[in-house]
């Protein structure tokens, strides 16, 4: 879940974090988005205001602020891994 509120989206960040998000995410885990492991969604405010695009894994409930999508590919790796064991 990616926070797209009115700070996050300063000069739309979120909207462009959102972008790259969905390109990584089809191009590395197309077959976990195609059968539902994965599912993006947007928030008009996630209440923890910080001026980079705020970004919340579940179930774990992890929030990064300003992370690099590399390293968000390998929090979601980590994620679907524990929840496939």
């Amino acid at each position: 879940m990616i926070c797209v509120g009115e700070r996050c989206d300063a000069r739309g960040r979120a909207r462009q974090k959102l972008c790259e998000i969905e390109s990584a995410l089809a191009t590395r885990f197309n077959a976990a988005l195609a059968n539902g492991d994965i599912k993006i969604s947007t928030r008009d405010c996630l209440r923890l205001c910080t001026t980079a695009p705020v970004i919340r894994l579940e179930p774990s409930g992890d929030v990064y602020a300003g992370i690099e999508i590399n390293e968000l590919l390998i929090e979601i790796n980590k994620t679907l891994a524990g929840e496939r064991s």
